[in-house]
């Protein structure tokens, strides 16, 4: 077709994956629901055909055509041609009229710097169409193994819980699931009156359906209002119920002497067949909610980030029980993660041909950061025993896995043009290494492995605008000493914020921008959402900008190379491919020029210059787990 034909669709991968899979040659693609998410620039719009064709108030899908015939049971198949045609024909004049609308909207000036990013997200369609079709090839039996040794640990873990909380609650019965017993183990206190906790502490939602803010207060107020909405758990000794005799029901006789039909349950024990009498020893780990922030529904926090500054709060205070508690309760979600997300979703998603075709999503996430879904194979920890199930397809065949090396911090250094970040590249220097060697407190020198390895969230965390607020005191100072280092990003990180209080918006050398309206200058002297201010051009340029164009390269000389071996994974900063035997060489030397030699590509779309190198690693093995770095020179 002509080379200015265009496919366009809403949600072009779900349309273009039907007609590759019936055999035609397709157009360049051009996705009307991409081209919205672009335009909302990072603010919550529905993008789905319905909303967007109600919002821009054009042709409507005519979905009360088909929703009972679905409801019932029928597909389009069975539906009557008439009905069929008439619900595809609204689809198709929505679609249009809305891509009208776009290019109009395109040709405003304060949208025109938008186009790029909208052609590369486009193109990038076509390569996560092939890494979809490709799927990855499962090894059934290794998922069944890391299934039973998952399961098996989680069983473990569980026993090793309850015996906690014998210990540390008693006779009281516990549900580890029920964040209001949890709250009793970890903070040992229960709300009173639920009701005037969540309008004590501002629990809830407000009219626009967003949560509302915390409830303002002093320190000595806060302590007062807990003391009044909650009181101490105590452990508790169970005891035999006489009245039941530990049955928990009676038999209750009618006036004339005959037995009722069913037992009633023990008023005396309340059904539980034995009575809890509180003894004099409070229960629990007796941490302490540091705010209003901390209130929830049903207490306090118990989510995962909670429990993160919890297990420090323990550690400070030298208290051994609550760190293996929530070490150990840390380790359950994970577990419950691993099966019911990872493990369940593969089982649940792999076809009869043994391979796993995931979604991959690039209108989701607000800075437009691939995600996946059916299953999520994107949040995955970097040596998660799940990566043993995916296998080569071929006899003989390997994976290999190709990544960035310290994109985010290049990221950093190519967006705010620090010098020292500039230097500490050129230099090759072990800024995880830095990290670790601050908030140790140790020469560099005496820097562990693992020391290094727990450090690198810390050295990415004020890229993000992290400043360690709940840390230990000497790891704030390490925040602290990060921005003395790097007094160019600190200085970016400013004048993104006055940008925002400026013109509310924060741009990416691709183009790409985003909407913070309302912005204020806060009393600390951050401006509101300054998280999101100072994140969303770091990730979305790292993973949004340059791996969806990397992404695009591979695509495009695995097609002109002819390659037998098959793209079929991108995750966060790399690309995982099933290797074809014997061309090893031929295909990383591609994916290298595809990936680390980005740079007159970045300048011919976007008008940067990439003036920091990138570099990249590559591993390969006979599963996505047991890889190894390859002998192959790729930096």
């Amino acid at each position: 077709m002509a080379g200015s034909t265009r496919g366009i669709c809403h949600n072009t991968k779900f349309d273009y994956a039907y007609l590759l899979e019936a055999g035609f040659d397709l157009p360049d693609p051009y996705c009307t629901m991409i081209a919205e998410h672009v335009l909302a620039r990072g603010q919550d719009v529905q993008k789905s055909l319905k909303a967007t064709a109600e919002r821009r108030d054009v042709t409507r899908k005519k979905s009360e055509l088909v929703d009972d015939l679905f409801k019932g049971g029928t597909d389009f198949s069975e539906m009557p041609l008439a009905i069929v045609n008439e619900y595809a024909d609204a689809d198709v004049l929505a679609t249009a009229e809305i891509y009208q609308q776009q290019q109009q909207d395109f040709e405003k000036e304060s949208n025109s710097g938008l186009l790029p990013i909208v052609t590369l997200m486009n193109e990038n369609t076509e390569f996560l169409l092939e890494i979809e079709r490709n799927g990855i090839q499962i090894d059934w039996a290794a998922l069944m193994q890391v299934k039973d040794d998952l399961v098996e640990e989680r069983e473990q873990t569980v026993n090793n819980l309850e015996q906690m909380v014998k210990d540390l609650m008693g006779d009281t019965p516990i549900n580890l699931a029920s964040g209001e017993d949890r709250t009793k183990i970890i903070y040992s206190r229960y709300i009173l009156d639920k009701g005037y906790h969540k309008r004590v502490f501002n629990i809830g939602t407000g009219p626009s359906g967003k949560p509302l803010p915390f409830a303002r207060m002093s320190d000595s107020k806060f302590v007062n209002t807990v003391r009044k909405s909650t009181r101490r758990v105590m452990k508790t000794v169970a005891y035999h119920c006489q009245s039941c005799n530990g049955k928990g029901k009676v038999q209750k006789i009618k006036k004339n002497g005959e037995p009722y039909k069913n037992l009633t349950g023990c008023q005396n024990c309340g059904g539980a067949g034995a009575i809890l009498e509180p003894t004099n020893e409070v229960a629990g780990l007796k941490l302490i909610p540091e705010g209003p922030q901390d209130a929830s529904v049903n207490g306090f926090k118990t989510d995962k980030h909670t429990i993160k500054r919890l297990i420090k709060q323990a550690e400070a205070k030298d208290n051994l029980d609550a760190v293996n508690f929530l070490t150990l309760i840390t380790r359950l979600n994970a577990l419950n993660t691993y099966l019911d997300s990872f493990v369940t979703g593969i089982e649940t998603w792999t076809r009869g041909d043994g391979k796993l075709h995931a979604q991959f999503n690039q209108c989701t996430a607000k800075t437009s950061r691939l995600s996946s879904s059916n299953p999520n194979f994107q949040n995955q920890p970097k040596k998660f025993p799940v990566r043993r199930c995916v296998v080569s397809r071929f006899e003989g065949g390997q994976i290999c896995e190709i990544d960035y090396s310290g994109l985010e911090f290049r990221a950093a250094g190519l967006l705010s043009g620090d010098e020292q970040i500039k230097d500490d590249i050129l230099n090759g220097k072990d800024v995880h290494k830095q990290t670790a060697s601050i908030i140790n407190q140790c020469p560099e020198e005496d820097v562990s492995k693992s020391m290094r390895q727990n450090a690198k969230a810390y050295t990415f965390a004020p890229l993000y605008g992290g400043m360690g607020a709940n840390e230990a005191p000497h790891v704030q100072a390490y925040f602290k000493e990060y921005f003395q280092i790097y007094k160019g990003l600190a200085a970016w990180h400013k004048s993104l914020a006055d940008g925002v209080l400026r013109d509310g918006i924060v741009r990416t050398p691709s183009g790409r921008e985003f909407y913070f309206p309302n912005a204020k200058r806060l009393r600390a002297g951050r401006v509101t959402n300054h998280t999101q201010v100072v994140n969303f051009p770091c990730q979305s340029f790292a993973t949004a900008d340059i791996v969806p164009l990397a992404c695009v390269r591979a695509f495009r000389i695995f097609k002109q190379k002819g390659f037998k071996s098959k793209l079929i994974l991108t995750v966060h900063d790399s690309l995982v491919v099933d290797l074809y035997p014997g061309e090893q060489d031929e295909v990383i030397a591609a994916l290298v020029w595809a990936m680390r030699d980005i740079g007159p590509e970045m300048k011919e779309r976007f008008n940067f210059d990439l003036f920091l190198p990138l570099d990249v690693e590559a591993e390969i093995g006979l599963n996505w787990l047991d890889t190894e770095p390859t002998s192959v020179v790729v930096s």
